[in-house]
């Protein structure tokens, strides 16, 4: 006889639910890997309804009570601050196996195994040498880390290459780019990043600490319904996270939040501006608190300087801001160039990613070898060249004796080919960074940006003070170094186009306001000379890699009107048509269609706009009540549908348009006004839609037009097919037999094809913002067939 079922089940359901858990989770984990990640591109971006998403989140925190508010509130907090917790915790691993994998190149600790030479013992330091044999493995190290770490960015997360600098601006700037910021993301960049970085290429960590930063505020968002159901609170996380990023890799906490409200945030609310402070004060507490750098230092380059300047020098450090924006413009003209190159068919045919990194890596590493200056870390060479000399025996003066920098005296003046090293290494890590910027690996462009700036100031600096120190024009104490940390920001000005960031970073750096001056005619000067030529590095690859951006300047070159514009072939539900359950499902919710909504209109009048998955709930329940027969009526659909959509005139200029789009984070603007303009105002009416403008495709038609920035209008863009729009004729059957209502023509000239509920090919504006049918909040994990849901729509 079978036992009672009771206590059976009782005993079994433990046990049932932990298998059932464990499975979960092993699920979760492999089903990110099984999936192919692809890099972000112009088909995969979709946009965010930010209005909207803030409204629910108010009405869903209106409904619960004052403990509840003040948990959800207190979210934020301990979110930012577990980020610049976890950010630093990132960058110790992070510079531990930098130094690690990097010592293995140039010799051996025999006491302490995989320790840099900097905290290796006294006496137990095997160096290779300068012999044939040390060339070979260094060489030959450095070419398997970087090709490792290009095998493995290649195969596992594309996304993860670069600096993320560009992907993370497009995410604030209210678009959600997938597996960006994932986990998978995260897991590849970080050790593919000290592979890359230990491999000596022309590449370093700080600038992809920002997307380490938002990839760890992504990961804990995801956790907590605050911010998980809410795209705005998703973004003041990420700006946080970003501000965490460069606090810890530079130790400079207000410049990390400068550098948050400047380069990469588009908005930066008063809420946004103390989450990132909060989250840049946390990574500073671990930071003091662990000490990393085992001297009483946050980071590595901060330098403490002694000498005062002259009125005669100011003028010095103009002309060496402008140089350095000259070196950023052409820097920024060439890479871009040779990047879209290599995004041509004929390139990527021909060369793979992997061979190329480490071919790369291969020219890198023979050419940087006859140079003491350039075969070391750049992060060790720039602070030999930002530190003063001494005669105090530490292990930055023998580096810096190493580099021929100093000598036991102090300044080493008596070599003038000390000036002819800091050229040649100017110019040859130049050549090398136009051609690393780009390849299939974690790289960032801070360290060899200032280190090409470390370079030519300290030869600014060092021609002065042997030409003319303590003479007529200039009779105060020339410091060299202070020269190599003003170069440094001119031409890290230059190629970033950061002005007010950036004089913070170096001036938190040096620690006195003695320099603020000198720091600030550079940055400036840089900029200005910079802007000249192009934009800046960031902004020009969004441009080429295509990712839809809202500039500033758009709005500045933009005469049209929201007519020449909108489109006007719109998928929309007629309240006055007869609105059956089973004929709404199969033909606006099919299988053809991934539109995230339908705008709503009772014959000529346009009423609102329904999101997807509330006519699809709406459906559900109606059918599950009455049956697939049953009808909606327009009743059903009031609770649904938002009549508080933006709306705009068809005379109104696109400058508008654009101020509404950026400020407002909406996704649509719908144009309305009389369908014939022959008419008089009496016999119409007013308020019928005549077209949609997207975010997307008032960004598409600003770029066909080349009315985009300065650095769009330079740079060739990617080519962009015009999608063309299939136009039924009136009395032409659909797909299924159904009849398109055709309207009178709109005063721009366009039919405008009211599909009622036809199951047609996606028009532009919907097409761009079409996603897989889930909730308008999707995370960036739940992107990942947007690109062939979206490609199965188009014609």
């Amino acid at each position: 006889q079978a036992p009672p079922a009771g206590p059976a089940t009782s005993r079994k359901q433990p046990h049932n639910r932990a298998v059932q858990w464990r499975r979960s989770v092993v699920r979760s984990v492999k089903k990110p890997w099984k999936r192919q990640q692809q890099q972000p591109s112009w088909d995969t971006v979709r946009t965010v309804e930010l209005p909207e998403e803030e409204q629910q989140y108010h009405e869903k925190l209106s409904a619960h009570g004052f403990f509840f508010r003040q948990w959800w509130a207190a979210q934020g907090w301990l979110l930012a601050s577990a980020v610049g917790v976890l950010c630093f915790m990132t960058y110790i691993l992070i510079e531990l196996g930098i130094g690690a994998l990097s010592s293995v190149r140039f010799g051996f600790c025999v006491a302490r195994p995989f320790k840099p030479q900097e905290i290796c013992p006294p006496g137990e330091w095997v160096a290779w040498g300068n012999t044939i044999v040390a060339f070979c493995v260094s060489v030959l190290l450095g070419t398997g880390m970087a090709t490792m770490a290009a095998w493995t960015v290649s195969r596992f997360a594309p996304a993860a290459s670069g600096s993320g600098i560009p992907e993370i601006k497009t995410m604030l700037n209210g678009f959600v780019l997938p597996d960006v910021a994932t986990l998978r993301t995260l897991s590849i960049k970080v050790p593919c990043l000290v592979l890359a970085v230990s491999s000596g290429m022309a590449l370093g960590h700080e600038g992809p600490m920002v997307h380490v930063g938002v990839c760890w505020a992504h990961i804990l968002y995801t956790r907590l319904p605050y911010f998980r159901q809410n795209e705005a609170r998703k973004r003041d996380l990420l700006s946080a996270g970003a501000a965490a990023g460069i606090s810890s890799a530079f130790g400079t906490p207000i410049g990390g939040v400068l550098f948050s409200l400047e380069e990469v945030s588009s908005q930066f609310p008063s809420s946004t501006l103390l989450l990132a402070f909060m989250a840049s004060v946390a990574a500073m507490l671990v930071t003091a608190l662990v000490n990393l750098t085992q001297d009483g230092d946050l980071t590595l380059y901060q330098v403490t300087y002694t000498a005062t300047f002259h009125t005669s020098e100011y003028l010095v450090f103009a002309v060496l801001g402008m140089v350095g924006g000259l070196v950023g413009a052409v820097f920024n003209a060439l890479n871009v160039r040779w990047n879209a190159y290599r995004a041509s068919a004929a390139y990527r045919d021909r060369v793979h990613p992997v061979a190329e990194a480490a071919f790369v890596a291969l020219v890198t590493l023979v050419t940087s070898w006859p140079l003491r200056l350039t075969r070391v870390l750049n992060a060790l060479a720039i602070h030999a060249l930002f530190d003063t000399c001494s005669a105090r025996g530490t292990r930055k003066d023998m580096l810096q004796a190493e580099l021929g920098l100093c000598d036991a005296d102090g300044w080493k003046l008596k070599h003038p080919d000390l000036m002819l090293k800091l050229l040649l290494a100017a110019s040859l890590r130049f050549v090398q960074t136009v051609f690393t910027i780009g390849i299939t690996c974690p790289a960032g462009l801070f360290v060899p940006s200032m280190y090409i700036g470390a370079c030519l100031g300290r030869f600014v600096g060092g021609l002065l003070k042997a030409i003319d120190a303590g003479g007529f024009l200039f009779p105060a104490e020339i410091d060299p170094g202070v020269y190599s940390m003003v170069g440094a920001a001119a031409v890290l000005g230059g190629i970033s186009r950061m002005t007010i960031s950036l004089v913070v970073m170096m001036l938190e750096l040096t620690g006195g306001t003695d320099y603020v001056v000198a720091f600030m005619l550079a940055v400036l000067s840089a900029k200005f000379v910079g802007d000249a030529f192009n934009e800046g590095i960031y902004d020009l690859q969004i441009v080429l890699k295509g990712y839809p951006f809202l500039h500033e300047s758009v709005g500045k070159s933009i005469t049209e009107c929201c007519r020449d514009a909108m489109e006007v072939h719109l998928a929309v539900v007629d309240l006055s048509d007869q609105l059956g359950v089973a004929a709404l499902r199969s033909r606006l919710l099919g299988d053809a269609t991934t539109f995230r909504g339908f705008p709503v209109v009772d014959g000529p009048r346009f009423v609102g706009y329904v999101r997807r998955h509330l006519l699809e709930a709406l459906l559900d329940e109606t059918e599950a009540r009455a049956g697939p027969g049953a009808e909606l009526g327009k009743e059903d659909l009031e609770f649904c549908v938002d009549t508080t959509v933006v709306r705009m005139v068809p005379e109104a200029p696109l400058a508008q348009a654009h101020q509404i789009f950026k400020q407002l984070g909406c996704q649509h603007i719908f144009v309305i006004g009389p369908p014939n303009a022959d008419t008089t105002l009496d016999d119409q009416c007013m308020d019928s839609l005549l077209g949609m403008l997207s975010k997307k495709s008032f960004l598409r038609f600003v770029t066909e037009r080349g009315k985009d920035a300065k650095g769009q209008r330079r740079l060739r863009m990617p080519h962009m097919r015009r999608r063309r729009h299939c136009c039924q004729n009136e009395g032409e059957q659909g797909p299924n037999g159904e009849t398109s209502l055709i309207r009178e023509q709109s005063p721009s000239g366009n039919s405008l094809a009211v599909l009622g509920i036809a199951k047609r090919a996606s028009p532009v504006a919907q097409l761009d913002e079409s996603v897989a049918a889930e909730s308008d909040s999707s995370s960036n994990d739940d992107d990942a067939g947007d690109t062939r849901e979206e490609r199965g729509e188009r014609k």
